[in-house]
């Protein structure tokens, strides 16, 4: 079975860095002048006050932090905007240490939003108000740079960055920075380097008060060694989300995890103990569409009728594994499946006709 959609990107760059996601501008690699930044950013200059922050006016650190939230959120251009504003702030302000981080950041947006061109220039003047010393910006470009590396082909390259990024990252007491490090890293590796890159993230997330960022990271990987043949330590890694998670309030996400430890539970072979987790997974998400009816509640619903069904099949009973998946699959269609992710439509309907076969082949 293939990755959860919507769940986790397949892509981990685009959750961190771009997971990831055109006119070219010429400017020297100079310090600019508040002007220079206004006129490229298309700031109102009223927004801006050179003697510090007005009453009721973001600082440059609060921009930024704007900023990252909208980033974190994938609202990449209200974090671009905000990036720019963070920018011309500390420009007006004297803050070198906020310019960079924001047109650091600012370029890494561009490139998601394929404008590399664009970016380029920012991430240019990021580097040259650069000081020694600043170790947030200064991982802040890494990263940045590491990402550009890879979306010109050069693999080894960003990894020795990331390799750098990550080292910084960790020296300085940035776990966050670090943990998006590894994640873009693990994404650009393969084999046994990618889950040595998750593992890192991981051992970098622990070191947050994040726990859904934590339980995320293992769900990851548990995929990852799911996608390798190793069920029973996918299962591992699963129960870790499961447990991280247990304690975040968040019930949709206990839900997702539970979910994934019956799914564990179902592919090394403990067959009744995913039975009992999964239909009461389906009680659980059954009663929530019938008072919510979104399309996250119908698409959980059906990816829980789906392990039903194939679990009937594993027991022996195609024709109740058939009518879970057909419910299975018109949950998914009720979630915007067709639109999104037909390609699990599709696998849904192979998986259909082999039912079909093997019900045949009983009579």
């Amino acid at each position: 079975m293939e990755r959860v959609p919507w769940d986790v990107p397949k892509t981990a760059c685009g959750e961190f860095c771009g997971h990831l996601r055109g006119l070219a501008i010429t400017l020297c690699r100079m310090r600019l002048h508040l002007l220079a930044v206004i006129l490229l950013l298309g700031i109102n200059p009223a927004c801006v006050s050179p003697g510090g922050s007005a009453p009721g006016r973001l600082t440059p650190d609060e921009l930024l932090r704007r900023a990252d939230a909208a980033f974190d959120a994938r609202r990449y251009s209200q974090a671009l905007e905000s990036y720019r504003l963070a920018a011309a702030a500390a420009q007006a302000e004297d803050a070198p240490d906020i310019f960079v981080e924001g047109a650091a950041q600012a370029a890494h947006v561009y490139l998601l939003k394929g404008q590399p061109e664009e970016g380029k220039v920012w991430l240019e003047n990021a580097v040259a108000q650069s000081q020694d010393g600043d170790v947030r910006g200064r991982a802040r470009i890494l990263l940045t740079q590491a990402a550009y590396q890879h979306h010109a082909g050069e693999t080894s390259e960003a990894l020795e960055t990331c390799t750098k990024a990550h080292a910084l990252s960790r020296a300085s007491g940035q776990h966050i920075r670090a943990v998006q490090v590894a994640h873009m890293a693990a994404v650009m590796s393969g084999g046994e380097d990618q889950l040595r890159w998750c593992r890192r993230a991981i051992d970098d997330a622990t070191r947050t008060d994040d726990a859904l960022l934590l339980g995320a990271l293992w769900r990851q990987l548990g995929w990852l060694l799911e996608e390798r043949g190793l069920h029973d330590q996918a299962l591992e890694s699963f129960i870790q989300c499961r447990e991280v998670v247990s304690g975040s309030g968040n019930s949709h996400e206990q839900m997702v995890a539970d979910w994934q430890v019956g799914h564990g539970l179902r592919l090394v072979g403990r067959i009744t103990e995913a039975r009992i987790m999964m239909e009461e997974i389906v009680r659980r998400t059954r009663a929530r569409y019938r008072t919510q009816r979104g399309t996250n509640q119908a698409e959980w619903l059906g990816q829980a009728l789906r392990e039903l069904g194939e679990l009937d099949l594993a027991q022996g009973n195609p024709e109740r594994g058939m009518q879970h998946l057909r419910d299975a699959r018109e949950y998914f269609v009720l979630a915007g499946a067709a639109d999104l992710a037909p390609e699990l439509l599709a696998q849904l309907d192979r998986r259909l006709a082999q039912a079909r076969t093997l019900q045949g082949s009983g009579r």
